[in-house]
């Protein structure tokens, strides 16, 4: 009898493990949060978007972290598709550098962190550099010129040494 026991119990764990995973809490459900840009200086502006379920209605976002206001109602973000929402906000001029958790609460429960960094002085400016407007054809040629040049080069030197140094 005892083994009969033993069964009953480990059908009944392995039931109750699968029922566990079968139906997951809804606690565990997380929104995603974006921060964009992910670095600002003081006074600089960033937009944090926050992506719930489907079934959000709302979204807020708590901002006393980096000195914005307890909290901040975020606006419904059509291009991110249903339950997206999003807000560009101001660094206060005071805040002082460091990294700060962004903290996200949807309206159907699910909640989510991002992360702002705020450094003296913000993201490093992007684009305008010499590819910025597609490849530049000068530079093209002349570093194309420049490996026939080279290779024409080590061609005449190869061919001089193998000439020099026959063994008969």
């Amino acid at each position: 009898m005892g083994t009969l026991a033993a069964r009953t119990a480990m059908t009944g764990a392995i039931g109750a493990a699968a029922a566990v995973l079968a139906f997951p809490v809804a606690a565990s459900a997380a929104a995603d949060v974006t921060v964009n840009p992910s670095a600002v200086a003081p006074g600089g502006q960033f937009t944090v978007a926050a992506y719930c379920g489907a079934s959000a209605t709302s979204a807020r976002l708590s901002g006393t972290s980096w000195g914005g206001p307890s909290e901040i109602t975020l606006d419904g973000y059509t291009e991110g598709g249903p339950g997206a929402f999003a807000a560009t906000l101001t660094v206060p001029a005071a805040t002082l550098p460091g990294t700060y958790q962004l903290d996200v609460t949807c309206g159907d429960g699910e909640t989510g962190t991002g992360s702002l960094v705020v450094s003296p002085t913000g993201a490093p400016e992007g684009g305008g550099g010499a590819t910025s407007l597609g490849p530049n054809r000068v530079l093209l040629a002349a570093g194309g010129g420049l490996l026939l040049v080279s290779g024409a080069g080590a061609g005449l030197l190869l061919r001089r040494r193998y000439r020099g140094h026959h063994c008969a």
